[in-house]
């Protein structure tokens, strides 16, 4: 028994005890259904291997709920020839459906590359045995790497079993793969649907929406979305509760550069998690959010920029404008959240339309956390300061500083800012990426001015701050900050 586990190498060490001068193999005795959880931990190509450890174990595998099968396990070599290893991974796959009885499958993830047609078919087969087993979680992640669009069968499309769908399908030179779906789609208890890599038209992508009335959780990443006519994407849901936007295209198949501004709409009165990636060129209107509770925005100007200070500074006013009233129309539609979380480029540009600060400010009036990826300019320290007036019960402000070396902001960089409450109920502030320059400073100083019951400030400085000339700044900058007066008579500093 002990060399036959020796061989196998899937089984962990320590399973094996002695009792009374004698071996016992613990796990062996364990009932089948655990011994399933244990073998749902590993690549179900080592679970079957475990057929081999004695006869216990010989049809553990032909049951398994959970199989989880990855391509790359079948690499021998760094050096390895794709098609003999997908072959491998082909055959194994079929005859683990092939094997396996007719008890029902929980989970079935499939990690895969498709070359050709012979592995579409093998992908199809699959697709058909998770239905017939009645699956519940399929996820199918990887290369589509052939010439033709890639049409969903339509059983998956129409389980009535099936409650979470991953398809992660990444085309050639990580472009996307045109998916067909079938015009009769129904998925009564599909809860999370996650889309990755694929280019589907925006008609399919509403079909598919409106077959998931249960739906709770959306992740759309990098996904292309076609149109010839409509520039909406619509999300109306009343189930939705999660909701995560990354790095999406929009291609109107009509211009002849295939690319327009598009407007995502999203209606969702049970939402509680919002995060969204993407650009300030696109749009993405929010509406009936009462019940949201955590809000990200991560904005940039362009996916292939490397943004710095300097790159917003030197943006035309125009599209400063735009993007500020843009980003301003986000803090308003998430008033009711409690945890909030924006970019640097967010930061930087929320302020810059003219009159802006002339008008009623929305009230963030549940937010009690907010954490700002930032720069040590006037722009970001502006909108600091702005986000925390009409932020009356915030208690923890985190910030990330993402740029050193940046040019001095004006002593007078609050000039015609309307400062006219203190923080109430600000308790802890945290900063990581300090370097000891004089922006800090002048934030630190507003900020402990300005609150009266905050306890704790953690500075986590750079690396570079080892070297003998950061070393001196940050002496000099640790100073400084000492002899700050502090609205709050107990505040405890600590540096990182």
């Amino acid at each position: 028994m002990g060399s036959r586990l020796e061989q196998a190498q899937v089984i962990p060490k320590g399973i094996l005890i002695t009792m009374k001068g004698e071996e016992v193999d613990i796990i062996s005795k364990l009932p089948d259904n655990l011994i399933h959880e244990i073998l749902s931990f590993i690549d179900t190509k080592y679970a079957v291997q475990t057929s081999v450890l004695s006869k216990r174990w010989k049809n553990i595998w032909v049951s398994l709920p959970y199989i989880s099968v990855d391509w790359t396990s079948f690499k021998k070599d760094i050096i390895y020839d794709l098609g003999e290893t997908l072959c491998k991974f082909l055959t194994f796959v079929d005859k683990v459906f092939e094997f396996h009885d007719d008890s029902d499958i929980q989970s079935i993830k499939l990690g895969c590359v498709i070359l050709d047609a012979i592995s579409v078919e093998a992908l199809n087969r699959w697709i058909l045995a998770a239905v017939n087993h009645n699956v519940k979680d399929l996820d199918i992640s990887g290369s589509y790497l052939h010439d033709s669009a890639y049409e969903i069968p339509h059983q998956i499309l129409n389980s009535i079993s099936l409650k979470s769908l991953i398809i992660i399908l990444l085309g050639d030179c990580f472009g996307g793969t045109n998916i067909i779906l079938q015009k009769s789609m129904s998925l009564p208890q599909l809860k999370t649907l996650w889309l990755a890599g694929i280019s589907i038209s925006n008609l399919d992508l509403q079909r598919l929406f409106s077959s998931c009335p249960l739906m709770e959780t959306l992740f759309m990443q990098k996904c292309d979305v076609q149109t010839s006519n409509q520039r909406n994407i619509i999300i109306d849901s009343h189930s939705l509760q999660r909701v995560r936007l990354f790095e999406n295209r929009y291609t109107h198949l009509g211009l002849a550069d295939h690319t327009f501004t598009c407007t995502t709409k999203i209606s969702a009165p049970n939402l509680m998690g919002f995060m969204c990636t993407g650009f300030m060129t696109e749009d993405c209107p929010l509406e009936n959010l009462s019940s949201l509770g955590y809000a990200r925005f991560d904005m940039r100007l362009t996916k292939e920029a490397d943004e710095t200070a300097q790159t917003y500074f030197e943006l035309p006013a125009e599209e400063k404008e735009v993007f500020a009233r843009r980003m301003m129309k986000f803090v308003g539609v998430v008033r009711s959240v409690r945890h909030l979380t924006l970019s640097s480029g967010f930061l930087e540009v929320l302020l810059q339309a003219p009159g802006i600060l002339d008008r009623q400010p929305p009230q963030l009036c549940n937010l009690g956390t907010m954490k700002l990826g930032m720069r040590f300019t006037r722009g970001c320290i502006r909108s600091i300061a702005y986000l925390l007036k009409i932020s009356p019960i915030i208690t923890t402000l985190i910030l990330v500083s993402e740029e050193a070396n940046l040019a001095d902001v004006e002593d007078d960089w609050d000039a015609g800012f309307p400062l006219t409450c203190m923080y109430s109920h600000l308790k802890f502030i945290e900063i990581k990426g300090v370097e000891g320059c004089d922006n800090e400073l002048k934030f630190l100083r507003f900020v402990l001015k300005n609150s009266m019951v905050l306890e704790k400030v953690n500075l986590f400085f750079r690396s570079t701050s080892d070297s003998l000339d950061g070393g001196r700044q940050i002496r000099r900058f640790k100073r400084n900050l000492r002899a700050m007066p502090t609205a709050s008579s107990s505040i405890k500093m600590n540096f990182l």
